[in-house]
């Protein structure tokens, strides 16, 4: 197996970094705006599982997260450029391991590492060519794929992405290799054309791989022909504000575990691929003056059965941002998702003895306010209906608060 490794920042070597940048990124802002900018963010979240899932419990997450984004322009003179760096530090409590054990973790901000855990978590340059943009570097693939803005509001996995997309390059007891998001962020080309206001295309290749898939702490990249890459694309239509529709596909050139397939000789059968695609879109309902007003949202993804233990999900729901007149930035949502099981997989856990369900099901309710410019709150619920299709464990009711505390300052 060919194999490079690339070591970046350390947790200290990212500090001093953005300690330097601040210094001279803080001279030059009192002469005018120097490009610099700082995003110094904590999160927290308290968890009580009430009911179900694993086992009952507490837990208590946080996640202390820096960006530096520049703005090549004014830090630099490149007009129509702009970096972005950033790190992030997590406590490695798994609410949704411990407690839950459901397919998809409840909390964006859970790694599931089961440890503390210090990431580069993005390292990337974007540079705009008339209507084309150019990005390089490591960044997040679920920040611009599959992705609809009254998404970003709930918590769980299952509702701000793609759960078909999510669970794919999966390597049982090798690691996690796809899809290239949070926490495991992988090196990148994505271009972005822009054919007019409303129709747009984004392609994007990545390493499946994003650190060694035995060490998951580490910061690096890691290339070889077994993990292979990540490769996907979508096409995106926004025929008028708050309406968006997106069709993608993707595929993993991974070496993956065929559920329930044999060599001649006996052993696990593999196979090099695992392919897969989205629909989906958003669009308001009820518009009331400046922002306020119901959306709504809905995600299908599919996936091919045979290496992927979920062959298909569909998500939506419903956002209302100012519901109250004395609060019109504060936002509440409903939403569900679906996923289904392959039958492989399924039949080769029915193989093994295991009682199955084909299907497991989420809903969420929450409600974020800003409380002022530092501060935000969102209590949020979820219940499980057949956590990780296992009849063994009951339907799970999680509460919570979500809180942030942090803001963007100009250096």
């Amino acid at each position: 197996m060919i194999q490079w490794k690339a070591e970046f920042l350390s947790a200290g070597g990212l500090i001093a970094l953005l300690a330097a940048i601040s210094l001279q990124g803080g001279a030059q802002a009192a002469e005018g705006a120097s490009g610099y900018q700082i995003n110094l963010l904590y999160t927290g979240e308290a968890w009580d599982n009430t009911m179900g899932g694993l086992r009952r419990g507490f837990s208590y997450m946080n996640n202390a997260d820096v960006q530096l984004r520049v703005d090549a322009a004014k830090a630099w003179g490149v007009k129509g450029g702009k970096a972005v760096i950033e790190g992030f530090y997590a406590n490695g409590i798994s609410t949704g391991n411990t407690w839950v054990g459901a397919l998809d973790q409840q909390s964006p901000i859970d790694t599931a590492a089961g440890k503390p855990m210090t990431k580069l978590y993005q390292a990337y340059y974007e540079q705009q060519f008339g209507h084309t943009a150019v990005l390089v570097g490591k960044y997040d693939l679920e920040t611009e794929f599959s992705n609809t803005k009254p998404m970003s509001l709930f918590l769980s996995k299952n509702l701000t992405w793609n759960t078909a997309l999510d669970q794919s390059g999966t390597m049982p007891n090798n690691g996690t290799i796809g899809p290239g998001n949070y926490p495991y962020t992988p090196l990148a080309v994505r271009v972005r054309q822009s054919f007019n206001d409303q129709w747009s295309l984004a392609l994007a290749v990545a390493n499946a791989a994003s650190d060694d898939p035995k060490n998951l702490a580490n910061n690096g990249a890691y290339f070889s022909p077994v993990y292979g890459a990540m490769i996907i694309s979508e096409v995106d239509y926004t025929p008028v504000r708050y309406t968006k529709v997106m069709v993608g596909l993707w595929d993993v050139t991974s070496k993956l575990p065929a559920f329930g397939a044999k060599t001649p000789s006996g052993n696990q059968k593999y196979v090099y691929g695992e392919q897969g695609g989205y629909v989906g879109g958003e669009t308001r309902l009820y518009a009331q003056e400046g922002r306020r007003g119901l959306d709504s949202f809905f995600t299908l993804g599919l996936s091919t059965p045979m290496t992927t233990n979920v062959s298909s999900s569909f998500n939506g729901g419903l956002t209302y941002t100012g519901l109250l007149d004395a609060r019109p930035t504060d936002k509440m949502g409903v939403s569900f998702n679906i996923n289904m099981a392959s039958s492989y997989y399924k039949n080769s856990k029915i193989a093994q003895g295991s009682r199955f369900n084909s299907q497991e099901y989420s809903y969420e309710i929450t409600y974020r306010a800003k409380l002022n410019d530092y501060v935000t709150v969102q209590p949020d619920a979820q219940y499980i209906v057949n956590p990780n299709f296992t009849p063994s464990l009951k339907n799970d009711l999680l509460v919570g608060l979500h809180f942030e505390i942090g803001n963007f300052f100009d250096l």
